[in-house]
Order: C-alpha cells, then sequence, then structure tokens
C-alpha cells in the first residue's frame, strides 16, 4: 500500500526498525508484525466490533477524545494508532482547517479509513508507534486509541509522543481498563473474557483476535498507573475519566511550555 507523506516538512531518518525496538524492550521481535497481521485480519469489521463492545457509546467516545484534546484552531494533529480513522475523522470534523496525520502499521486497517468519507483530507502513514518519523515539536495534540495495551514499550511510546508534540501541546488516549474492584467487576469480567470474543464469531469470524484484545484488555495497566507513566516522561496536568463501569478510560496530559 502506498502512504502519503507525513505532517512534518522534515521526518526524521534516523530511527530504529520496529524490530529492534521490541528487541530492547524484552519482547519477541515479530510482537509488531504479527499484531498489525491480526488487525489487518478484522479491518474490514473493526468499526462494528467496537460498536457493538461498547453498547453503542463508541462514537460517543470518540468525541469525548477529541474534547479532551481541547485543539486550537486549524490545528496539526497526529492520531496514533488511528486504524480506520475514527479520531481523526473526528478532529476533521469538529475543527475547520486541520491538518491530520493518521499513523498505523496496519496498512488495510487505514485503507479502509481511507475510503470513508472524508478520508482523503488525511495523511495516511505507516508507521511504528515506539520510533516516530516526525521531527521533535511538530504537533499541536496526538491523540490515539486502543494503543497501549498493544506496544511493546509502553514508556517508549509515550516519550515518542512528548517529543513530537509542541510546547503546550496535548496528548490525549482512549483506552480500555482493566474493571475496578466494585460490585460490577464480575459481570464486566466476564463480558470482556466470555462474550465478546463469541460475539466476534458472529460478526469477525476472526475470535482468536478478539481474545486476544480480550486479555489485553484485562491485563492492561489501571488509570492510575497510565497517569503516574505519563508524569514520568514529563507530562503535566495530567488526568484521566473513566466510563462503562470503569472499563474504559480517557486519559489526557500537556506537555510543559
Amino acid at each position: 500500500m502506498s502512504t502519503s507523506q507525513p505532517a512534518s516538512e522534515n521526518p526524521r531518518t534516523d530511527h530504529a526498525s520496529p524490530d529492534d525496538v521490541t528487541e530492547r524492550a524484552g519482547v519477541p521481535a515479530d510482537h509488531g508484525t504479527k499484531v498489525a497481521s491480526m488487525f489487518d485480519g478484522i479491518a474490514g469489521r473493526y468499526d462494528l466490533m467496537n460498536l457493538v463492545m461498547t453498547w453503542g457509546q463508541e462514537p460517543r467516545f470518540v468525541r469525548r477524545t477529541v474534547e479532551r484534546a481541547e485543539l486550537p484552531d486549524s490545528p496539526v494533529v497526529l492520531d496514533l494508532a488511528t486504524g480506520t480513522g475514527d479520531i481523526a475523522l473526528e478532529v476533521l470534523r469538529s475543527r475547520y482547517g486541520a491538518r491530520i496525520t493518521g499513523a498505523d502499521f496496519a496498512p488495510e486497517m487505514m485503507e479502509v479509513g481511507r475510503n470513508r468519507p472524508g478520508g482523503g483530507q488525511i495523511d495516511w502513514v505507516e508507521a511504528d508507534a515506539m520510533d516516530l518519523p516526525f521531527e521533535d515539536n511538530t504537533f499541536d495534540a496526538v491523540t490515539h486509541g486502543y494503543l497501549l495495551r498493544n506496544v511493546a514499550d509502553i514508556p517508549t511510546t509515550l516519550a515518542e509522543q512528548f517529543r513530537v508534540l509542541k510546547p503546550g501541546g496535548r496528548m490525549v488516549a482512549l483506552e480500555t481498563s482493566p474493571a475496578p474492584d466494585n460490585i460490577i467487576k464480575p459481570f464486566s469480567t466476564a463480558y470482556i473474557k466470555y462474550v465478546v470474543p463469541q460475539i466476534s464469531r458472529l460478526i469477525t469470524r476472526t475470535p482468536d483476535a478478539y481474545e486476544y484484545l480480550s486479555a489485553t484488555s484485562r491485563g492492561f495497566k489501571t488509570p492510575a498507573q497510565i497517569q503516574a507513566l505519563l508524569e514520568d516522561v514529563g507530562f503535566e496536568d495530567v488526568g484521566h475519566e473513566t466510563h462503562l463501569f470503569g472499563t474504559l478510560a480517557i486519559h489526557w496530559a500537556t506537555k510543559p511550555l
């Protein structure tokens, strides 16, 4: 698949390969390749599955994520793990003159997004989130949905976002969270562990992918742990809000001026 040029006029040329990054992180070198292949395999049904898994609330969460970005007029935005472009297209709808780069390592997912209404106004770039091919201080905002649970090294991924943000720029992320310890936990855990893979059998015919996604959701870091990682990288004004009985969170943070 051909890709458009990144938003930066001077993309980095010294970045390491994804395999080098995963090997340094102590993760099998083919981790990124396997995850990308998995997402490409469900590209045509990914949006429908997200809608079903969130009980029809995914569009509301996407809108809320963009609201939390507090975008300026005519912003320059990087949407990582852009997939089929839900967040990128919402930025396009909400901010006149926005320049948006959608980056992902799954080209077939981006091909679906490219063919959606408005997809031609987005720059689609095949890139690894742990080693971004963009210059420092390039973007007013970095957004992403369901990225962090799929990367081999979260601190490296967040550090890259910090690097490419302009001072004062915002990072906003939509992520799953492990069910909190409350009366709802047995039900929400059972839904993610057992119901979601069964639904995927009917919709995507690739249940293995959603068994993986179910497992990574249950074993993912808590919002408090993500907040600490953001602060460790150097972000300030870090916060989050939870939805779906605590099993989904929107995180935000600002790069200091």
